[in-house]
């Protein structure tokens, strides 16, 4: 069982990966923008993190900034989930990386295979 931050603006959304993760077996906890995120992600030390590009407070890639600049999470697997995958250059893309990037909606299966490829590494 992996502990999960889910970073995640839209309720619906976080609800639906919360359900994913706890159905994998998961602990998950749930934030609303990338403030709350990281003061959870200092206290929880998850072994992964799932955040939406697009939120409250400093947007995704200023969680993973903040994240990177810590210990902990300069090894943390960090999952980005984003409606605007399109619109990122090459640029943001190698600002995110080793991040995943999967795009809203999302799909269930590729869901799955970067949770267990997060995981994994």
């Amino acid at each position: 069982m992996a502990r999960i931050l889910i970073a995640e603006d839209d309720p619906q959304a976080s609800e639906m990966i919360a359900r994913i993760c706890q159905f994998k077996g998961h602990e998950v906890e749930e934030t609303r923008d990338a403030v709350q995120a990281f003061e959870a992600f200092q206290r929880t030390k998850p072994d992964l993190v799932i955040t939406d590009l697009a939120m409250p407070l400093g947007g995704g890639q200023h969680l993973i900034r903040e994240m990177r600049g810590t210990p902990e999470g300069s090894a943390c697997p960090v999952i980005v989930i984003t409606g605007y995958a399109t619109l990122l250059g090459e640029r943001e893309r190698e600002d995110l990386q080793p991040c995943t990037i999967l795009e809203k909606p999302l799909d269930l299966e590729p869901m799955l295979q970067a949770l267990d490829f997060a995981l994994a590494s």
